[in-house]
């Protein structure tokens, strides 16, 4: 099964993690802590966010794809935290994206939507297990590669726990800079016209 989520990690507590997030966005609330991110349930159903640590990192599951895809955010979250990583991939549409920054400065970013642009883009020089790999190929293997390349996998922490609900309300959004105003010049000048992805699915039959 393909990944469809994001993460925020970083060189932080998840409190500091948190506080961050809160000076540049809206606010977080938390609650219930769990022994393992699989246990994390909600009333309605539905979950912002989960957060946790381990030996010294942060990693935040952003589940509805909000703040993980905000790469001037992440830059600017570095100048505090050290180093913090955005990425994530949605595994059905062919999309995946890595904002990687340390202390200000911006190491690579990386965003492809096959569904809507007929050519992803990044900036900075490419990562050295990158050459060949596509972060959504391998049920988004790819994105746990970059984490771990940065010293940041969150894989010990999700076997182990604990974890904490998040609740993000969502009243301020991250503000726009100069990386975001890239990608949509990008997205614009190879925007996928309207469903046209739709013609390159192929049914693939799957033997018993």
């Amino acid at each position: 099964m393909g990944l469809h989520t994001g993460y925020i990690v970083a060189t932080a507590t998840q409190a500091d993690l948190l506080d961050e997030l809160a000076r540049h966005t809206g606010e977080f609330t938390t609650g219930e802590v769990v022994a393992r991110t699989e246990d994390a349930e909600s009333d309605d159903g539905q979950l912002d966010m989960v957060i946790g640590e381990l030996d010294g990192r942060a990693f935040l599951i952003d589940g509805a794809m909000v703040l993980s895809t905000v790469p001037d955010m992440i830059l600017a979250m570095s100048e505090r935290l050290g180093t913090v990583l955005g990425c994530g991939a949605e595994t059905v549409s062919g999309s995946y994206w890595l904002t990687a920054a340390r202390d200000g400065e911006l190491l690579r970013h990386i965003f492809v939507s096959h569904a809507s642009m007929t050519r992803g883009m990044a900036i900075q020089d490419p990562l050295p297990f990158e050459d060949g790999e596509s972060y959504a190929e391998g049920g988004g293997k790819g994105v746990f590669t970059a984490m771990e390349h940065f010293g940041l996998s969150p894989s010990a922490w999700l076997a182990s726990g604990p974890a904490t609900v998040v609740r993000y309300d969502a009243t301020r959004l991250p503000q726009d800079g100069s990386i975001a105003r890239i990608t949509q010049e990008h997205f614009e000048r190879y925007q996928r016209p309207e469903d046209e992805w739709l013609n390159d699915i192929v049914a693939v039959s799957k033997e018993s």
